[in-house]
């Protein structure tokens, strides 16, 4: 099984053999990056999430074994991320590593609209390096879930190509879980990004 292969069919096993080989100090470093753990920028405020790291686990007086490691590659152990943080993380990632802060207004018009009076911010947060062929791998395995995979069913009749990925959301012993979905389309050259949480 290949990254691709991994995405499409969500192989946890994959991700914990990359996450015990990156360690948490890589993967929480690399999390960051993305925006996790803090807050989008959007206007209204959000909260800034929880990104799991030994540090973060350490400050409420725990401690930091191998087993979370593996837990927090797959988004589990202490990770607690919003929807818009998943949503400007996918963004991110199909972007080709350039992180915005988030908006709820592209741009502001005279009343009637002959004139753009105030533009957000348009300088990148941060700017990851991410190769070619790693994001090609990565949108890969987010298409063919929906081509060939678990989703094909439901994007059978779209009208535009698109790459996604399901997760679970743990909520805790006897508590049912929260389905997680993000998405992006077109697959070819993406314009939206879609975060969904569907609770319990």
């Amino acid at each position: 099984v290949d990254v691709v292969d991994a995405i499409t069919v969500s192989c946890n096993y994959f991700f914990y053999d990359i996450g015990d080989r990156l360690g948490i100090d890589r993967l929480s470093d690399w999390a960051t990056r993305f925006g996790f753990g803090e807050p989008t920028g959007i206007e209204i405020g959000d909260a800034s999430g929880i990104l799991a790291s030994r540090e973060e686990r350490e400050e409420r007086g725990g401690v930091w074994y191998g087993g979370d490691t593996v837990m927090a590659a797959i988004g589990q152990s202490d990770n607690l991320f919003t929807p818009i943080q998943l949503a400007n993380y996918v963004c991110t990632l199909i972007s080709g590593g350039e992180r915005y802060e988030t908006r709820l207004l592209k741009a502001v018009k005279t009343y009637d609209n002959a004139e753009v009076v105030a533009v957000g911010d348009t300088t990148p947060v941060e700017t990851i390096d991410i190769s070619e062929s790693t994001l090609n791998a990565i949108k890969k395995g987010m298409y063919d879930l929906t081509t060939t995979g678990s989703l094909s069913y439901y994007f059978k009749d779209c009208i535009v190509s698109a790459g996604a990925k399901t997760g679970t959301a743990q909520l805790g012993e006897n508590v049912t879980n929260n389905g997680m979905f993000v998405c992006f389309a077109p697959y070819e050259d993406p314009e939206i990004a879609v975060a969904v949480a569907i609770e319990k």
